[in-house]
Parts: C-alpha cells; structure tokens; sequence
C-alpha cells in the first residue's frame, strides 16, 4: 500500500467536498471519508488514492470534543503517514467564539508534534480575502457581509489574529501583506521570524491568486497547514515537482451508474442569500417543483411524513426533478430560535435537530424511490443526510465549479452526489450541478 501524500480534516461535510474537489480538479485522486472509520475501513477505503479528507463535523460542537475528534482523526490517518496533513475550515472561518478552530489547530499540533503552522482562510476565486488580519467576503468585511447573520455561527469579529487568540492556547501572529507581496524567499523568512519571536500560528494576509501561490510555496515544506480548500489549487503541483505524485496511475473502474430515469432530488438547507438566489433560479427557469419544510412542523409529532414522501417519490419515479427546501430569511430564522429557545434547545442543538429531520425525511423518500442522483446545500444539512444515508466515504470528481465538486457514494446508497455549501456557486448552479449528474464519467479522475 502506497504512502499518502495529503491528509486533511475538515470540520464539515461541505467544507471536505470543496478541498476535495480542488484536489481532483489538479488530477489528484482523491477520496472523502463521511465521520471517522476504522482504521480497517479506512485502510480499504483509501488504497490506490492520493489525497484523503475527512469530514469529522466538529464546527458546531464543543471545544473539547472538537479537540478530542481531531486527535483521534490524526491518529487514524497516520497508518498511511501522509507527507502533509492540513486542518480544513471554511473560508468564512465560520466557527464560535471558543473554537472549533483553535481547539482542533492545538490537537493537530500537538498530536503530530509540531510547533508552527499557517493559518490562511483566503480562497481568492471565491471573493474571500485577508488584508492586514481582517478578513474579507466579496470586498465587505467579514462582520459586515451576509455571515454576520449565520444562525449558528454568526461571524461577527474580522479581526482574524484576535479572533484565533481567543479560541486557542498558543501564540498567534500575523504574516503581512509586506511579506507576502515580498515573495516566497521573503515570506519563508517571515514565519522564521515569527517562530524566533515564539509565535505557533501565523494568520496570513491573502489578496490573490498570485499571493496564493506564494504562500503555498514558502509553507510547502511545513508538515502541518491550516485553513481554506485554497491549497488543494496550488499543492499538487509541487507535490508533482517533488515526484510525490505521478498522472500514470492505473485505472480505477467507474462508479456503478445510478438509474437515469427517475428525477434527481435536490435538498436546500441553508438560509443564505446564494442558496436563496439559487432555489429561486430553479424554480423559475427550469421549473423544478419546489417543496418547502417548515422547521417547526418538522419537528412536530404530527408531522404528515407520508404525505411529503408520496408527493416527492410521484415526482421522482416520473423523471421530474423535486427541490426540498427550509430556507428562510433572517428575521425568520430569528423566529424559529425564540420559538428554540422556548422549547430550551440552544441554537446549534436546533439546528442540528432540524437537519436531522430533513435527512430522516430523505432516507424515507429514498428507501423504496431510486433518484438519478442527491444533491444538498448547506453544511448542517449536508452533514446530517451523509450520515442518515450511511454514505460512508465518496469518490471524489472534478469541480462543477470552484469548491463543488460532483462525487460519488461508496456506501448504502450509491450514486452522484453533489454537497454545496450554502455560500457558494452560481446563481445558476443547479442547472450546472444536473447536467454533471447526468454524464458523470466526464467528471472522474
């Protein structure tokens, strides 16, 4: 069995599928594991792969338990000692404001042994940047863009080196755009100093593609790397450089093909402004019926679930595509929370025990209906039906578009699967995500 040469942890569903497909995108072949396996499975899931990414679901819980699931993740991807691992988060640096990042960076460090990592959440093809320590969506500051009203994490502090300090036990710094526009020598240079000046995590400032390539070059020798799915654009080819990976790899079998008769079945759980836009387009141009899920019917005892899985499956069985969504707008989400609230459940608990509602839904709708193939927005929801369906592990594809990549289960249901964050893609990306599903063999590598 072959060394691994990449090994990443990422702290959800959506999250891993956009490393992932980043790495495939630059033909590595690239497997993404649902939650921590054995380490038997995870021996025979991931031979004849050159990249492993984990989605372990640690943003919402606590930070203690975000710590202990990194480490034991590390110690399970370390039966094929990768040559480089990475703690992946998303480039909004969603999280609360006593971890999961900083708990899970500690564990990784610790666990591998390391003293210093970067922490980079810019992906600059996705409008996310970092100037000076502050972290920008689309020219706005983090505070100031749509994440300020995330119903679980709602992202407040841009300052990223003050905001990093507060959720981890080490030093944090700041490796500046003077320094990264100096060059990779100039920026090797930089986290020399850093760590001279006891520093153990350098936030670093991100503009562009051309500074994105500097980093990953001057941190290309570190064993440990934190941060957005931007260094699946760049690694591979050092990794190439360095005769890590070679593009003549034997052949893999192509996944088994779903049916292609029946409809795909697209699920919406977030209640972003893209997702929004996106439900809209779908409905409007292509004309998908659209199913809307009251959260608090759906955690009602009396909820008419037959009613819901009939009207879907009719759809589905004849060739019609079905968007099943719970999207709201803010002051609606803040609506669903009082009503938590009253109920004593926290915000991350409700949201959890919604999206877990949706995919008990999804597995009765797919327990006697095949689709042509599944594809969910949002990460709480992308979480909750990998698990409900038993996915397992997914072979990954090339990119539908940047992060959103079209994979494919190996586990109880086998077919296409597409897992989108709720903030990114096109307003049009359904339309993209379908066509991909429909000739799949153009997507593997």
């Amino acid at each position: 069995m072959s060394r691994l040469v990449f090994a990443a942890i990422a702290d959800d569903d959506t999250g891993a599928s956009d490393l992932a497909g980043m790495l495939a995108e630059q033909g590595m072949r690239t497997l993404l594991v649902i939650d921590l396996p054995t380490v038997e499975q995870f021996l025979h899931w991931s031979d004849g792969y050159q990249a492993v990414v984990m989605a372990e679901g640690t943003r919402n819980l606590p930070p203690l338990v975000a710590q202990e699931r990194t480490r034991q993740a590390i110690r399970t991807l370390k039966e094929r000692n990768p040559r480089v691992f990475q703690i992946k988060y998303c480039s909004t640096f969603d999280s609360t404001p006593e971890g999961n990042i900083g708990p899970s960076i500690d564990a990784a460090l610790d666990e591998l042994n390391e003293e210093f990592t970067i922490a980079l959440p810019a992906l600059p093809v996705n409008g996310r940047t970092t100037y000076q320590g502050y972290h920008f969506v689309n020219g706005q500051l983090l505070s100031d863009s749509s994440m300020r009203d995330h119903p679980l994490t709602p992202m407040t502090n841009p300052n990223l080196v003050d905001l990093l300090s507060r959720q981890t036990k080490r030093p944090v710094g700041l490796a500046a755009y003077a320094d990264v526009e100096g060059g990779a020598d100039q920026l090797t240079r930089c986290f020399q100093r850093l760590q001279e000046q006891g520093v153990s995590i350098a936030v670093v400032d991100c503009l562009n593609n051309t500074h994105l390539r500097t980093i990953v070059r001057a941190a290309s020798d570190l064993r440990l790397l934190t941060g957005s799915s931007a260094f699946g654009i760049e690694l591979p080819a050092i990794f190439r450089e360095r005769g890590w990976i070679s593009d003549q790899m034997e052949g893999m079998d192509a996944p088994d093909a779903a049916p292609g008769d029946d409809g795909c079945l697209l699920v919406a759980g977030s209640c972003s402004v893209a997702t929004q836009s996106q439900n809209e387009w779908l409905a409007l141009q292509e004309g998908v019926s659209v199913q809307h899920l009251n959260p608090r019917e759906l955690l009602d005892d009396e909820f008419n679930v037959a009613a819901i899985v009939a009207q879907v499956r009719n759809q589905l069985a004849a060739g019609r595509h079905c968007l099943l969504k719970t999207t709201e707008t803010p002051a609606e989400v803040r609506q669903m929370q009082e009503w938590g609230a009253r109920q004593g459940l926290s915000i991350p608990d409700l949201g959890q025990r919604i999206a877990y509602a949706v995919a008990d839904l999804i597995r009765e709708i797919l327990q006697n209906q095949n689709v042509c193939g599944l594809v969910i927005a949002g990460g709480e929801t992308s979480g909750a039906l990998c698990r409900r369906l038993e996915l397992g592990a997914l072979r990954v594809g090339r990119n539908i578009e940047p992060g959103v990549p079209l994979c494919f289960s190996l586990g109880r249901f086998r077919l296409p699967v597409v897992l989108k964050s709720g903030n990114f893609g096109s307003r049009d990306f359904y339309g993209k995500a379908l066509r991909a599903i429909a000739q799949p063999n153009r997507h593997l590598v």
